[in-house]
This record gives structure tokens, sequence and C-alpha cells, in this order.
């Protein structure tokens, strides 16, 4: 279960309850992050504060020395645009794997596209928001609001043992007091390294995989030892489903009918599911030989794959009462972005494909599905994580390159209205792939 960064702190008896609800208020007034505020209140110290952060993302702590000095080769590995708007700052690159500080490090889509770009494993590692601010200032000359930099300046005088007023020496430090537990009186896990795997194809996407965790146990946070800096990531193991039904579908021939019945014995195989016969109305629809222009200008012109997933869901959401985009990674899926948002997002969101599920039907094909949502576990899971309840319809369409899914494009039908016209989808879907290809391409042409 995640555990809330002031639980940590107050469980370690790092930080009282009464200064956490005081802190929680001011959050409210001020915005910001909690760890934030707790260090603008002077109310922790920073060392514990990212050892705390360490243990609630199960991952190792980006220190303000590592990122003080960026050589510029592992700068140019990331585009300022990009680093900024994920709030991430790529540190060191130990051969195939880059290192990167993040202020989330559960923002799975984040990682992947670091991944994506640049053809490297990456390791994720958490870092305080006024250091990241204060590294993309300095690496990339982003602009970034006052307070983080004079934040960052206060705890740079800190460590220095200089007084942040003007002309103030400080005294000299106290003996520090005992560690405090951190791990509260139930026990925190051990933090938990998550590397994200590129294979020398970067359209195979990226694979998460987490180091055992550790029992819990009365381990202090002060001498917490950060999980290894230069994990050796091996290649996630994938089972393969022998192919069962397969149908061809390269003309995009209207649906064919099949009993409804058939649908909820859906498994996890490689088949292109059937459709119901109203789809061969919906696949009537007129559908004009050129794509929107507004679409085209935003597709060619995005420089994020955050970007073109905001042009391709607009697109979508005009036929489609909630659309959803999920990336697809060797052994699992994981979400990215939806319209409307769900409540609590979809970057935290994954599913493995032996959990029986639409997407599985559909790995690495050119098929689709349009119909009924099968009641399945995974299908189950991924309507819950957009907020909603199963829906009538849905409509899902892998986005492929070189014969791999890498997006899936996932929408619900119209209460009322006919399912979706599987050859819209699938235009956009292909519409979508040219665009990544036309990403990467660009930021190949950056780093040469």
């Amino acid at each position: 279960m995640h555990r809330r960064l002031g639980e940590i702190l107050v469980g370690g008896k790092a930080l009282s309850a009464e200064v956490r609800d005081r802190a929680l208020g001011q959050q409210v007034r001020a915005k910001g992050r909690f760890g934030t505020i707790l260090m603008e209140m002077g109310a922790v110290k920073e060392d514990l504060l990212l050892r705390a952060l360490s243990v609630q993302h199960g991952v190792g702590p980006a220190t303000a020395a590592e990122l003080a000095n960026i050589g510029p080769e592992v700068i140019r590995l990331v585009p300022a645009k990009l680093a900024a708007s994920l709030f991430v700052v790529p540190f060191k690159r130990s051969g195939r794997t880059l290192h990167l500080a993040m202020r989330d490090p559960k923002d799975l889509p984040a990682i992947d596209e670091i991944s994506f770009l640049t053809g490297l494993a990456i390791a994720p590692f958490v870092a305080l928001d006024a250091r990241i601010q204060g590294a993309l200032m300095r690496s990339y000359g982003t602009a970034v609001e006052r307070r983080y930099l004079l934040l960052e300046d206060r705890l740079n005088a800190l460590a220095s043992g200089v007084a942040s007023g003007p002309g103030q020496p400080t005294a000299p430090p106290a003996p520090p007091p005992p560690p405090p537990d951190l791990r509260g009186g139930e026990g925190a896990s051990a933090a938990a390294r998550v590397v994200v795997e590129s294979a020398a194809d970067p359209w195979d996407g990226a694979a998460s995989s987490a180091s055992a965790v550790a029992e819990e146990g009365d381990v202090l946070l002060e001498t917490l030892e950060s999980p290894p800096r230069a994990p050796s990531p091996t290649p996630p193991e994938t089972v393969e489903v022998p192919v069962e039904g397969a149908v061809e579908d390269p003309a995009l021939e209207p649906a064919v009918e099949f009993d409804e019945s058939e649908v909820r014995k859906l498994r996890p195989v490689k088949v292109v599911a059937a459709v119901k016969a109203e789809v061969a109305q919906a696949a009537e629809v007129p559908v004009h030989g050129e794509a929107s222009a507004d679409l085209v200008s935003s597709l060619s012109s995005a420089e994020s794959r955050d970007e073109i997933a905001a042009a391709v869901l607009k697109e979508a959401s005009a036929t489609l009462a909630r659309a959803a985009l999920f990336i697809a990674q060797p052994d699992r899926v994981i979400g990215w972005a939806a319209t409307p948002e769900p409540p609590d997002g979809l970057r935290s969101f994954s599913i493995s494909y032996s959990e029986p599920s639409v997407f599985a039907s559909l790995r690495n094909t050119d098929g689709f599905y349009v119909g009924p949502c099968p009641e399945l576990p995974g299908n189950r899971r991924v309507v819950e994580a957009l907020g909603g309840a199963l829906p009538a319809t849905i409509a899902v369409v892998p986005v492929t390159l070189k014969g791999k899914s890498v997006l899936f494009l996932f929408g619900e039908g119209r209460p009322g209205a006919p399912p979706p016209a599987p050859v819209v989808l699938r235009r956009l879907a292909a519409q979508t792939a040219v665009a990544l290809e036309i990403l990467l391409l660009r930021n190949r042409l950056r780093s040469l």
C-alpha cells in the first residue's frame, strides 16, 4: 500500500504529528509539494526528507552533489522541453543505463518516454523538488519559480555551514540526535530499484522490474543503504502464447458477426477478436479521405509523446464517450493519458499481459476489437482505473511499429449510439504511429 510522506516521517519520529498537520494546512495556502513545504518551514533535514522519499517510492536517492554538476554529454540526451515538462534530470550514464532524477519515480509513462527517445535503460532516482528545479535551471536554462531558487540557496547554505542571513555565521552544529526510525511502528519495505530497459531496437519499448523487497523491520532511515546505483537490467521474461484462431483483416473489412457468449471466453491469445454485426453498419459511416488539418499539424509538430497523446485524444473524443492511451511494454501495459481524465490519473497504472484482458488478446497484431466489454479481470481493472463502470461497448486498437504494439487506443462507446467505426480508429492509430516515428527521428537528429 502506498504510504504518505508525512506518515513515514511521523512514524520514524523525524516529524511530530502537530508539525505535519501544520504543514498540510500551509500546503493548502501556499501550494506546492508536501516535501517543499516542510523544507520551507525548516521542519526536517534535507537528508532525512530525501531518505523518506526513497522509502516512499522504493528507489534510490539522487543527492544534491550528484545534481550540481552534470556533464553536457548526459544533459543533451534528454530535450530541455521534455525534461521541464516531466520534472526529470538525467545526471549519469553507465553504459546502456541512464540515471534519471525524478520528483515522481512512479510516473511510469515519463520513464518509458525517456527510454523511448534515448534507446537506453532507465534507472529512476528520487530527488527533492527544489533540487530538480535548480538542476533544470542550471543544465537547461529553464525558468523556474523564485521560491525554489531561494529554497535551494538556503539548503546549500545549511549544507556548507554558512548562515542564510547576510554576514551571519552559524554556530557549530550540535551533536546529532539518535537517528529516527522512519519505518514507523509497522516498519516499511526496503527501497527497491526500478530499472526500465530498452532492447537494441528502441521500438521494443521498456520494461519495469523491481528488485526483491526486503522484509519489513526496524531499519533506521539514516543508516538505510541506497540500492545499487548501476544495476544490470535483464530483459523481462515474456511468455509466448500459441496463436489460436487468428483472423487476418488487412483490408479493413466490416466486422463479422459472432455469438456474444464467445466474447466472455476471450483468453490472452494472439487473436483478432470478432465484433458484432452492428459494427458493419458503423463501418459504413462516411469517412473523409483527408485527415483533420489540425490533427495533422499537431502530430507533425509534436515535440513529446504527451503532445501526441493530447492531439490523438482530442480527435478520438469526437466519437467516443471516453478515450484513453496505454503504453505497451514487453511484459505489461501501463496507463498514460485519458479524456476525461480519471480522478486518480493513469500514470501509475499497470497490468501484466499474463492477466486476461483485451490488451493481451491484441498484443502485436494488426487487429482491433469493437463490441461488448468482455467480463475479464483485466478489463474490469482498466475500466476502474478510468473511473467508470463497465461500459456496454468498448473499442481497442493497437498502435504498431515494425509489427510490435507500442500503444493501445482504448475507447468507450456513447450510450445508445452505434459502436465506434473501426476504420476511423484504425486510421487514427496509423497516424499516431507515424507521429511517433517523426518524433524519434527528430530526437536522433538533435543528438547527432
